[in-house]
């Protein structure tokens, strides 16, 4: 099995967890959007895919979120 594939069957650690979420909350109040909306549940996951494929960095995370 490749690394890619294996990775999005990794659990997220709580430190991990609490890095998405911090650039979460950060591109939600940026961009204005409700935290119970759907923008905001496809915004977290698609937060989370990335991370999942290997962009574990919380800027390179909020670089890519900005395109």
């Amino acid at each position: 099995m490749n690394k890619t594939a294996s990775s999005r069957q990794e659990i997220i650690q709580p430190d991990d967890f609490n890095k998405i979420e911090s650039v979460f909350r950060e591109l939600v109040r940026q961009k204005g959007i409700a935290l119970e909306s759907e923008e905001a549940d496809a915004l977290a996951a698609r937060l989370i895919g990335l991370y999942q494929s290997g962009i574990q960095d919380a800027d390179a995370l909020k670089q890519v979120m900005s395109y």
